[in-house]
């Protein structure tokens, strides 16, 4: 997976996650806690969340009553996760969502916020897929979001960077970290897009705490290239939306998957 780099030890990327991704600081996710809040509630049952960072869909969802697991590969995002959740009945879990065995079963299962698409193989993708089959209650559901590919940011080698010009402020300290993205570079032929971003955060009288730049990675997936892979999964497809209002597939938007385990 992808996320090394830029969730690993030290990254400002985590400190500053939530403050970089309050509500409305990014219209691509508007809505999405209450579309896994509603789908929590239909699904009567346990939940996982892969991928679950610092529990920004997670702890909404225990704090409705729901008995929910999350799963990460970062370390620094548990933490921040945990510290968050304390007194809440949330199981963690440090783990890779390719390869997972929790020994026990989940009536929905989802992955927020295009966190699928650090698999940067169909290996990988068809690894995460075939764990998710196997942890799948029956009855359950899988909720996948990736975004929908525009193809004029895809082509072939440096490509323009898609504005995430960001700052943010921690309450705790009064730091402010300032987010630019410097570069980004596309390979057409394994569908993966790298971008550099740059971390600048200073303290309450402008002072350099300290400047890192972190890789993202990511594969971005064709609309039928996910059905095929759900179809090669076991997994049958029951809605795909274009956003979390329940909106129809829309070129350019999002796609949200849900699937369920292929009779």
């Amino acid at each position: 997976m992808s996320w090394g780099s830029l969730y690993g030890a030290g990254s400002p990327a985590v400190d500053f996650y939530d403050a970089m991704h309050a509500p409305g600081t990014l219209p691509c996710i508007d809505g999405d806690v209450e579309f896994y809040r509603a789908a929590a509630g239909r699904a009567r049952g346990a939940v996982l969340e892969l991928a679950c960072g610092t529990g920004r869909v997670t702890i909404p969802l225990a704090m409705a009553g729901h008995d929910v697991t999350a799963l990460d590969a970062s370390a620094g995002m548990l933490r921040v996760a945990r510290a968050k959740s304390a007194g809440l009945p949330i199981r963690f879990v440090k783990g890779d969502m390719r390869r997972f065995r929790l020994g026990r079963r989940f009536k929905l299962i989802f992955v927020t916020f295009r966190s699928f698409q650090a698999l940067l193989t169909p290996a990988d993708q068809r690894a995460c897929l075939a764990s998710v089959r196997r942890h799948l209650a029956p009855g359950g559901r899988f909720i996948v979001n990736v975004f929908d590919p525009k193809l004029e940011y895809c082509i072939h080698g440096p490509s323009p960077v898609i504005s995430r010009y960001r700052s943010a402020v921690d309450p705790d300290t009064g730091n402010v970290c300032r987010l630019k993205v410097l570069r980004r570079v596309n390979d057409a032929v394994s569908q993966t897009l790298t971008e550099t971003w740059r971390y600048v955060v200073r303290d309450r009288r402008g002072r350099l705490v300290c400047r890192q730049d972190r890789r993202l990675r990511l594969r971005w997936t064709y609309r039928w290239e996910m059905a095929h892979l759900f179809e090669l999964s076991g997994l049958e497809p029951e809605a795909c939306y274009g956003d979390f209002r329940g909106g129809g597939p829309r070129y350019g938007a999002e796609q949200i998957w849900v699937v369920k385990r292929a009779r």
